[in-house]
């Protein structure tokens, strides 16, 4: 059965978020404090949720990147601001820092978004500011600051996933070098939801990955539907045991 809603607002979906006898799971689609808001009052109701309130995605420039490729996955990276799944953290290898950096300068000022260096400050007055992983700061959820690209460096690829690990949601993390050793590196030591190598973390997305429409995306650390969910992963399965 389908039914509408036509009370549009956050009090429906705090009354959504609040009958367990009547609804098993509420889909949480957007980000940002509200999307935790409710998260938190449907737990208080018993009511489970698939909510993802947070995102951000990492790209790591490694010492065996090609730098063409790099920058090539940096711009398809930005092609959309408000999404979660847009680079959010740029990590580069120590020794390319000086090599790189002002190519990667060039580029963003074409596409008109900011750097954010060492050390990292976020805007004055955001309520965030003192967000306690400054590297993993969500710029999509920043009003204002959207344009803006973190940027650091990074000792290798081990260093670059426990970075991304320990700093940002865990929804994707993507690294681009032409060395198989230290691709199997990151991707061994990334914990998140969506690991790439060469590939652009935009990718992590129902349709793109499932051909099938996505309904909700899932970061949580635990059994069950992760990263893109579809219609696909929404069933309820049931035993049936019979005589011979």
């Amino acid at each position: 059965m389908i039914q509408l809603v036509r009370v549009p607002g956050q009090d429906s979906a705090r009354a959504l978020v609040s009958q367990p006898g009547l609804i098993p799971l509420v889909i949480l689609r957007g980000s940002g404090d509200s999307t935790r808001s409710l998260a938190a009052g449907a737990a208080r109701h018993g009511v489970r949720t698939m909510a993802h309130a947070d995102g951000g995605a990492v790209l790591y420039v490694d010492a065996a990147a090609d730098a063409d490729l790099a920058v090539t996955l940096v711009e398809a990276s930005l092609d959309r601001l408000g999404v979660r799944n847009r680079l959010n953290l740029l990590l580069v290898q120590a020794g390319r820092w000086d090599e790189l950096l002002p190519r990667l300068r060039r580029l963003l000022a074409r596409l008109g978004i900011s750097m954010s260096l060492p050390p990292h400050a976020h805007p004055l007055g955001h309520e965030r500011a003192l967000d306690a992983h400054p590297l993993g700061h969500e710029r999509a959820l920043d009003a204002g600051h959207e344009a803006t690209v973190t940027i650091a460096p990074a000792d290798g690829p081990c260093a670059a996933a426990l970075i991304a690990n320990e700093e940002t949601s865990g929804l994707a993390a993507a690294i681009v070098t032409a060395d198989e050793a230290a691709a199997a590196e990151f991707l061994g030591a990334y914990a998140g939801a969506g690991a790439f190598w060469n590939a652009t973390t935009r990718l992590l997305d129902g349709f793109k990955l499932l051909s099938v429409p996505e309904t909700g995306i899932n970061i949580d650390a635990v059994p069950g539907p992760r990263g893109p969910v579809t219609f696909r992963d929404l069933y309820l399965r049931q035993f049936v045991v019979t005589p011979l």
